[in-house]
């Protein structure tokens, strides 16, 4: 599977399998075309997120292949079990 990481401003955020890279980068491009706008993210531990977009900040996405995740469903009501701990450091 692939894992995509969105850094905006120098802040990474590790999206969830499943995000679509098209709609997210859209609405990434919307929000400096407005001036700026919060954008709304999945992040891997199934967790929301919303990050503000404006002109002037940098943002980029890097994609690396990566085992499968069987926890990383993207569903935000289902949040990772905290029985089942991760750490950031296994995302890559």
């Amino acid at each position: 599977m692939q894992r995509t990481t969105l850094t905006i401003d120098g802040h990474s955020h590790v999206l969830a399998q499943g995000t679509q890279l098209g709609s997210l980068k859209a609405a990434a491009e919307e929000a400096v075309r407005a001036g700026g706008r919060f954008i709304d993210l999945t992040v891997v531990g199934n967790v929301a997120v919303s990050v503000l977009v404006s002109p002037g900040v940098a943002i980029h996405f890097t994609t690396r292949e990566v085992a499968e995740d069987d926890r990383d469903t993207g569903v935000l009501a289902e949040p990772f079990d905290e029985s089942r701990h991760w750490d950031i450091s296994d995302l890559f």
